[in-house]
């Protein structure tokens, strides 16, 4: 299992001269169990004490093997560490001519399926919907969940081959001919699972699996789609990308959502940041009404109708064992979760949604984390996904050390 490291980093750097032919960085591991995940330095600092540029960088573990690593927008050094408990893993970097490394992260718009906006890793995928399909007034607000069972790439071609090529031709040639369109989309639709995973989600008009949204009182203020995005990360470890929502008016208040989504190889979880403009004018006008409203963050995730029970609310988390669009046809449920790690959370259960929503949110940007696993590919079992989602948050309370040297 892999996830990356987050907050309170301890990072903490031994001079050298400019120049050096070398530089160790150590990967210290204060906790009790195994860590695997992406860790991340300062790019600038590295390359300066190097005299290099990234181009010419180079990254070996302890046997001397060329490790993957990739330099983010924001400006990272970005490399995968594995760390047994108590344990310290150590990397050269210098300069030289480093392989080329395979891409695991990847996002892409899809003009195709009226601008869709899909990324993916190695262990599943993800979408958000955008202006073609609000142009349509299809209610659909939250992101998209689709499972995978390889760690290649898979979404592109799934676009290609479904709206694209495939589908578009049996609608023209077998229009009048339901019963042979029906076997022939069956055999070539990523809504059914032909060995590589499927789209087996239903959204709708909810958040789906962890869009965020306003709670104005006691009422769910949802988003919709994306007006536009910009790619910052392509991988080969981690992809980015900035998103401006289509504007909302909330209570006579002009909002505008803003969302930077990051997600890196290994992990089942996609790190969110939200931020609004005309918030605070919203949350004044609120604490001015009779009777005085707040304003608070959330997110959650959508409960089906088949199934409203399967759901688990966490400390700092919630949970839930989606059972599919078609449960009798695809058995193997789908486990998605949001979590919430930073101060006061109430976690609750509202309407057709579990719901995190942070009781001290102070109108400023907000961090969390939404993301999935699939029962045919890397988690079988609903404690199995409450052990990863806890996993997963004592590496983000409890980071891995980094000391260049």
């Amino acid at each position: 299992m892999r996830t990356r490291s987050f907050l309170f980093l301890l990072f903490s750097v031994l001079f050298s001269p400019a120049g050096a032919q070398k530089l160790t960085l150590e990967v210290a591991n204060p906790s009790a169990e195994y860590r695997e995940q992406i860790v991340e330095i300062p790019l600038d600092s590295v390359l300066q004490r190097l005299g290099t540029v990234a181009d010419s960088l180079r990254v070996r573990d302890a046997a001397g093997l060329d490790v993957p690593f990739q330099t983010t927008f924001d400006g990272k050094l970005i490399i995968e560490a594995a760390v047994r408990k108590g344990g310290v893993a150590r990397f050269t970097l210098s300069k030289g001519t480093h392989p080329q490394f395979p891409t695991v992260c990847h996002g892409a718009i899809h003009p195709e399926r009226k601008d869709d906006f899909a990324w993916e890793n190695d262990r599943g995928a993800y979408r958000v919907y955008g202006p073609a399909l609000e142009r349509t007034h299809e209610r659909s607000y939250g992101i998209d969940v689709w499972t995978k069972n390889t760690p290649e790439l898979v979404v592109d071609d799934r676009y290609y081959i479904e709206d694209v090529v495939t589908i578009p031709r049996i609608d023209s040639i077998y229009r009048n001919n339901w019963h042979v369109r029906d076997s022939l989309y069956r055999l070539i639709s990523y809504h059914y699972d032909h060995g590589r995973g499927l789209d087996p989600y239903r959204v709708g008009a909810s958040l789906g699996c962890g869009a965020p949204a306003l709670m104005v009182g006691d009422s769910l203020v949802m988003p919709y789609c994306f007006a536009s995005y910009e790619v910052l990360d392509e991988g080969p470890l981690r992809f980015a990308v900035r998103l401006r929502q289509s504007p909302r008016t909330v209570c006579g208040v002009r909002i505008v959502e803003n969302r930077l989504i990051t997600l890196d190889k290994g992990s089942n979880f996609c790190k969110m940041e939200v931020w609004y403009e005309g918030v605070a004018n919203l949350s004044s006008q609120m604490a001015q009404a009779v009777p005085a409203k707040s304003v608070k963050f959330c997110s959650g995730v959508v409960l089906q109708p088949d199934d409203r029970e399967s759901y688990v609310l966490g400390e700092n988390y919630v949970s839930y064992t989606d059972p599919t669009d078609q449960p009798n046809v695809h058995q193997a449920p789908l486990y998605v979760a949001v979590l919430f790690p930073n101060g006061s959370v109430t976690a609750k259960k509202q309407d057709n949604h579990v719901l995190c929503v942070a009781d001290d949110w102070d109108l400023k940007p907000y961090t969390y984390y939404f993301g999935s696993a699939w029962a045919r590919y890397d988690v079988r079992t609903e404690q199995e996904w409450k052990s990863r989602i806890e996993w997963y948050l004592r590496g983000i309370a409890q980071p891995l050390r980094l000391t260049l040297k």
